[in-house]
């Protein structure tokens, strides 16, 4: 059965897309400027969005950085979600591969007020998107464990951890998503041990897995 034909986007659709677009690129320049307070009004200027306009798309700064970090995040392909231990580990060179894609606007966004607040504001989502993909390993942890183990794997697979790798010990992309990879790795194969951080509990028979796949 053939797919039903797209519907191409309307006018006004069209136009809506290309302000958005038009607003986003305006704080990408004024970003890269080291621009650190970015009001409306200079957004406007730079966008040429009249400023009532752009308070029409984003009533604040805080949901004009909440969308702008999220269009970054496509802008530079930053890879999924990873769903499980071996996806987590996995995924870091593509996410350090994506920072490297455009390393000043990823550097500004960090040392931004508005991108960290952005950030923290949704710390305690990633932190469950972690949880949920090492969720057979922590299960077994001990509650202090657990919290310790995803506070290293979280700031390891971060732009902040990028970067700390790249300024204090003059790594590349790539050594740098090394570096955490292994790191990473060896931190959840310690945990998935029987004998392994204390707060583990003995795996029963059942619980085994395939040699080289992290448990």
């Amino acid at each position: 059965m053939n797919a039903p034909p797209r519907l191409r986007p309307t006018p006004r659709q069209e136009l809506a897309e290309l302000t958005h677009t038009r607003i986003m690129e305006a704080l990408v320049v004024l970003l890269r400027r080291g621009s650190e307070d970015v009001t409306f009004d200079l957004v406007s200027r730079e966008s040429g969005v009249p400023q009532r306009t752009v308070y029409r798309y984003f009533e604040n700064k805080e949901a004009l950085f909440d969308a702008f970090w999220r269009w970054v995040n496509e802008s530079i392909d930053v890879p999924p979600t990873p769903k499980t231990p071996e996806e987590v580990v996995d995924h870091i060179p593509a996410l350090f591969a994506a920072f490297d894609r455009d390393e000043p606007l990823v550097r500004a966004m960090l040392h931004n007020p508005y991108g960290r607040a952005v950030r923290l504001a949704h710390a305690e989502a990633r932190q469950e998107k972690f949880r949920l993909a090492l969720r057979r390993i922590i299960e077994r942890l001990s509650p202090e464990t657990s919290r310790n183990l995803l506070a290293a794997v979280t700031v390891l697979c971060s732009a902040t951890g990028w970067e700390m790798m790249k300024d204090n010990w003059r790594l590349s992309g790539a050594s740098a998503a090394e570096a955490a990879q292994w790191a990473v790795y060896t931190l959840i194969g310690a945990a998935a041990k029987p004998s392994g951080p204390a707060g583990t509990t003995t795996r029963s028979p059942q619980s085994k897995r395939n040699e080289g796949r992290l448990t």
